[in-house]
Parts: C-alpha cells; sequence; structure tokens
C-alpha cells in the first residue's frame, strides 16, 4: 500500500499545476454527483453561513470548495517529492511579526484552520532563521492505522524541523514543548464528534467545539496565535501569522470562543479563505438531532460570553405532519418536545393546506409551509423546497411518497420510522421498531416516544390539553356523527337519534350541536331531521379554526373514532369517544383530560366489534358523569 501512494504521489508531482487543477476540479463535479449525502452537507453549511447567496452562488462555492478540498489531499501526496527550493518559490512569508513573538521567549499556542494549504505549513522553518534556530515547534496531527505509512507520514512532515504530536498521545509532549518556552501548534476548528466535544457555538450554531488548544494556552499562560496559509493558486500561497487577543488568556473556553470567532470573520471578509474552508465536513454531525448528552455542556457560559439570553434559533428543524387530523394531534405532544430540547430550533411546519390555520391558531411552529393539492407539479413543488436547506427533516409519515418528498427537499438528515414491511430506503435515519413493541396495543403517540427516545429524547410527554383563550362555555354539547374515512366506524344514524331524544328528556335546556365536514352534512341532516330548536346542524358550516372555538364552547363532545375526536380532547374537552372496529388502545384521545371510550360488551380492549351494539344509555350514562 505504501508502495502505491508513493508511487501516485510521485507521478502527480510531475504533472503541471493547471492539469492538477482541472483534476481536483473534474472529481469534484463527480463527487458531489455521484455522494447526495456531502452534497447536502456542503450546500447546507455553505448557506447558513451566507444566506445571501443565491443558488447558484451557493453551488459554485460549493464546487470550489470540495476541488480545493481534493487539492488538499492531493498536495499530501505530492509535497514529499517538492524541494526546498521549489516550496520556497510557491509560498511566501513575511516573518516580520513571528519573528518578534519568538525573541519575546515566551511559549506559543498556535491555532491552525483547515485551509486547503494547510499542509504547506510544515514548511514554515524554511522561512525564518529566527524560527529554525530557537525553538521548536510541535504539531497535533491524526496517527494512522498502518506503522509503515505512519512512518512515511512522519518522515515527509517532520523533514523541514517539525514535530508531530500524536492527538492520543502528545498532551504531555506539548506541554513540556511549552514549558520550555517553545510552539505547540493545532487544528482548533474540526468536530472533535459525538458525545466527547464539548457543546458550544460555532458561528451562531450550537456545536461541538474542540478546547485542546485554548485549554493548552491556558494552562501554560501561553501567547495564543493564528497560522494560515491563504492559497493564492495551485500549490502556492502567501503564510499569515497573528497575535489574538484574548479577553481572558487563563480561560480556555473564552481561548477557544476567540479562535472559532477569528476563523469566522477571516471567511466573512474574504470569499477565497472561505471557499479554501474544509464545508465538505459534516461540522455540526453531532448536533443535527437532539442534543445528546456531551462531555462538557458550555452553552450557558457561551451564552454569557456572548451576552446572549437565549440561543440563536439557527437550526432548521422541518416536520413532515400526517394527512390526517387526528394524527397531527396525536403528534404534537412530540412537536412540543421539539421546541423543549432544541431551543436554537427553527421549526418549520409542512402540512395540508387547510390544515395551517388551525397551527398558526395554537401557535404551534415558527414557520407553516402548505403542501399543494397531488396531481401536477406537487413533486416539483417539494424540489423547489430545496432552496432552504433544511438541517433535518422529521416524517410523521410511512409513504413512499413522503419519502419521496424528503429526498427532493434534500435536507442534511432525513428521520423517519420503519416498520416490517415498510424498509423506507430513501431516509439517512430509518428507525425500526423493535419486535418488542406490539403495536396494537401501544398508543401511537407512544410509538413516536420511543423513536425520539432512540434519538437521546428521554424527557416525559407533556400530555397537558391545549385550550384556547376567551372562549366562554355554554351549556352545549358537540355530537360528531361522520368520519373522514371507514364508515364502518361511524355510529348509525340511528343511534344519534336515539340519543338526542333520551339526552334532550334528561337535560331540556341542553344545546346540541351537530359537527362535522361538507361532507358529513347528509349524514347530520339526516339526525337533525324533525329535532327540535335545541339541535343545530353546523357541519361544513365552519373552517379549523371556528370548529375549534365552537367545540371549545361544549361541555362535552361525543363523537366517533375521528379528527374531531381528538381535536376536541387536545383542546381539554371531555369527551365520549364510540369505538367498534377500531383500536381505541392505539389512536385514542391522548391528552389529560375527561375522557370515556365506549366499546359493545364483551369487545376486546383493541376493538374489532360492531359499533351499532354500542346503546345511546351508554353514552348518555357518560354524559351524565360528566354534566
Amino acid at each position: 500500500m505504501l508502495l502505491l501512494i508513493k508511487s501516485l504521489g510521485f507521478l502527480l508531482s510531475l504533472l503541471p499545476r493547471p492539469v492538477i487543477r482541472g483534476l481536483c476540479v473534474s472529481i469534484a463535479h463527480l463527487l458531489l454527483l455521484t455522494m447526495p449525502r456531502r452534497r447536502r452537507v456542503i450546500l447546507n453549511n455553505l448557506s447558513h453561513f451566507d444566506e445571501n447567496l443565491d443558488e447558484g452562488e451557493l453551488k459554485a462555492l460549493a464546487l470550489e470548495s470540495t476541488a480545493r478540498t481534493i487539492e488538499t489531499g492531493i498536495f499530501a501526496l505530492v509535497s514529499p517529492f517538492f524541494s526546498q527550493k521549489k516550496i520556497r518559490r510557491l509560498y511566501k512569508f513575511d516573518t516580520t511579526l513571528i519573528d518578534q513573538v519568538i525573541k519575546q521567549n515566551r511559549c506559543a499556542v498556535v491555532g491552525v484552520p483547515h485551509f486547503s494549504q494547510m499542509e504547506a505549513l510544515t514548511a514554515l522553518k524554511l522561512f525564518s532563521e529566527t524560527v529554525r534556530d530557537e525553538i521548536k515547534i510541535g504539531v497535533f496531527y491524526r496517527p494512522f492505522g498502518s506503522k509503515s505509512i505512519e512512518r512515511w507520514v512522519k518522515s515527509s512532515r517532520e523533514r523541514f524541523g517539525m514535530r508531530l504530536l500524536s492527538r492520543k498521545e502528545g498532551l504531555v509532549q506539548a506541554k513540556t514543548f511549552l514549558n520550555s518556552g517553545n510552539v505547540v501548534a493545532v487544528l482548533f476548528d474540526q468536530s472533535p464528534g459525538g458525545w466527547r466535544g464539548a457543546l458550544s457555538l460555532f458561528d451562531g450554531r450550537i456545536a461541538t467545539v474542540s478546547e485542546l488548544a485554548g485549554a493548552l494556552a491556558a494552562d501554560k499562560n501561553a501567547l495564543l496565535c493564528a497560522l494560515y496559509c491563504e492559497r493564492t493558486g495551485v500549490f502556492s500561497g502567501t503564510i499569515h501569522f497573528e497575535v489574538l487577543n484574548s479577553p481572558d488568556p487563563n480561560d480556555k473556553l473564552t481561548n477557544t470562543l476567540v479562535l472559532n470567532d477569528w476563523l469566522v470573520d477571516k471567511m466573512r471578509h474574504s470569499r477565497n479563505l472561505c471557499a479554501d474552508w474544509l464545508w465538505l465536513h459534516d461540522r455540526f454531525k453531532g448536533t443535527n438531532t437532539f442534543l445528546r448528552p456531551h462531555k462538557k455542556n458550555l452553552l450557558p457560559q457561551t451564552l454569557d460570553y456572548y451576552h446572549l439570553k437565549s440561543l440563536p434559533q439557527n437550526f432548521r428543524l422541518w416536520i413532515r405532519l400526517p394527512n390526517w387530523l387526528g394524527d397531527i394531534v396525536m403528534a404534537l405532544p412530540l412537536i412540543q418536545t421539539f421546541r423543549r430540547e432544541r431551543p436554537d430550533a427553527k421549526i418549520t411546519l409542512l402540512a395540508r393546506k387547510h390544515f395551517l390555520p388551525m397551527l398558526e391558531q395554537l401557535n404551534v411552529g415558527d414557520e407553516r409551509i402548505a403542501l399543494p393539492p397531488k396531481g401536477k407539479g406537487y413533486y416539483r413543488f417539494c424540489r423547489s423546497l430545496s432552496r432552504f436547506h433544511p438541517d433535518a427533516l422529521f416524517l410523521f409519515t410511512n409513504s413512499l411518497r413522503s419519502d419521496i418528498e424528503a429526498r427532493l427537499i434534500g435536507a442534511r438528515t432525513s428521520f423517519g420510522m420503519r416498520r416490517d414491511g415498510y424498509p423506507r430506503p430513501l431516509l439517512e435515519k430509518a428507525w425500526r421498531v423493535p419486535a418488542t413493541i406490539d403495536l396494537t396495543r401501544t398508543h401511537q403517540t407512544r410509538v413516536w416516544e420511543r423513536w425520539f427516545q432512540s434519538l437521546h429524547l428521554n424527557a416525559p410527554l407533556d400530555l397537558s390539553p391545549l385550550p384556547l383563550k376567551d372562549v366562554e362555555k355554554q351549556f352545549r354539547i358537540g355530537l360528531i356523527c361522520g368520519t373522514e374515512n371507514s364508515p364502518e366506524k361511524r355510529w348509525p344514524v340511528q343511534r344519534w337519534r336515539e340519543f338526542i331524544a333520551q339526552a334532550t328528556q334528561a337535560y331540556p335546556d341542553l344545546e346540541i350541536y351537530l359537527f362535522g365536514t361538507a361532507k358529513d352534512g347528509a349524514i347530520t341532516a339526516q339526525v337533525a331531521r324533525e329535532q327540535s330548536s335545541n339541535v343545530v346542524d353546523r357541519a361544513g358550516k365552519t373552517d379549523l379554526p371556528a370548529y375549534m372555538r365552537e367545540l371549545s364552547t361544549c361541555r362535552a363532545i361525543v363523537c366517533n373514532d375521528t379528527g374531531g375526536m381528538h381535536l376536541a380532547n387536545m383542546l381539554g374537552v371531555p369527551v365520549i369517544a364510540i369505538f367498534g372496529p377500531t383500536n381505541p388502545v392505539r389512536t385514542g384521545p391522548v391528552f389529560d383530560a375527561p375522557k370515556f371510550i365506549l366499546q359493545p360488551e364483551n369487545c376486546p380492549p383493541t376493538g374489532g366489534m360492531d359499533i351499532a351494539l354500542v346503546p345511546a344509555e351508554r353514552a348518555l350514562a357518560a354524559l351524565k358523569t360528566l354534566l
């Protein structure tokens, strides 16, 4: 393997630089075309960094950054074959400032960012006699698994006098270097990944940050500096050295944030340096769902440092809601959990158009996008949403259609549940429902909760109702006689008429409102026929917000297994829900409000019998309990 790597490096070193450039751009095109996840990562990262870029500028910058990343890898192969004379010809360095720092005889910690020409910094001692003769420089690096490759890399990078320090074992050596007034360089802008890093902010976004450089500077009272090479062409650039001013040099978090802010400022003021950074790297991969336990949580101290009262809402969290009203209501406790667990999230809800007024009235989500009717142009609309570059897309749906939507929207990561028979290969993170969960005996909301727990969310759900404000209760009940689907879920018209007769006899002053959609009008017309003026047919006469307000005026709701049942339960209105063939254990009302579940006598808890077998007398008995 080593022979192959060295041979490849030697051959590449013979190629003219314009050929290398063309090779890098070609490979970048191919990589972005064939690796959609990496393409989403780099476009997402760049869209966060500069929201003013249009889609064309964003893609051009992504291509350039990817090409320079490939150039970095090629330089690592070819640079061992460059002579000192060639390196001095390709790179320039005004050493005045670094010479002055060294002559102060003070140790220094130098932060090095992941710019494309960073490997050239190993030749630093070629440019300054002071650096070459008076100090030692240690550089942290990640060791290789192969011993032969490891020896070759160390010898090629150390040939100009620098010492490589293993990230695993080099901390003691680094401290020894600093104790002797020498210099230690650290790649400070890479994510430690997973729980190992410290939670903080990078460019206003929650990220896991490495404290190594900041901690070394604070521990050894070292001068905090930055060193980078600004690319001027293929394998050529200008090396820069800067001394950074830390407000509290003895605090490692302050030093860490000073370095990060310095890097962000450099990239904001130079498009060349912006294109140079390693945007292809998934810098925020450790924080793209819930904030799982980390080694350290430095967010409170970070907010104090930036004088912020709350986290900036820079996490683009998108949620594809179900297509049915009842399912949306059952998902609301989970959406509230998102808000608690990701206070930095800007939550965008994707839903069918007629649900948006309800979501707005309940103040659910920060933004809401209406999905168009199915048909021509539907998928083109979904593709158009990719310009927003969401960080995460959670699907409460289970269809192939919604998975295609997710792929077209192009979120950095898309999440869903996978049941037997639904493989969902288009999603990056599909959680398989464990065999230990009996879906017939576990409520849908609790299944979603288990899904969230797999993403390190363990806080209990808040099932408190969401009542509307300024709604006055009347001596009134509501009846929901229809269903959006499945006619077998409907209590027969005759049962509704029997119930009304018994209820009005027991409570002569009771108002009875019949609710439903326009499609339910035929059913409610039959129920209301020849009834007294106390029976008011409201089916098809309210939009969703008005429907919610009228439900809220009722003392109780008597209903089939339908979306209105869940809506009333969410609003805190007591419900008397009549079930027959369907399963109340799985899809019954979930919010903590009074509820009665009526099933036929001897019916299994999971349903399966004729709903007509529930007599009107049982519904009246439940109503008397509530009134």
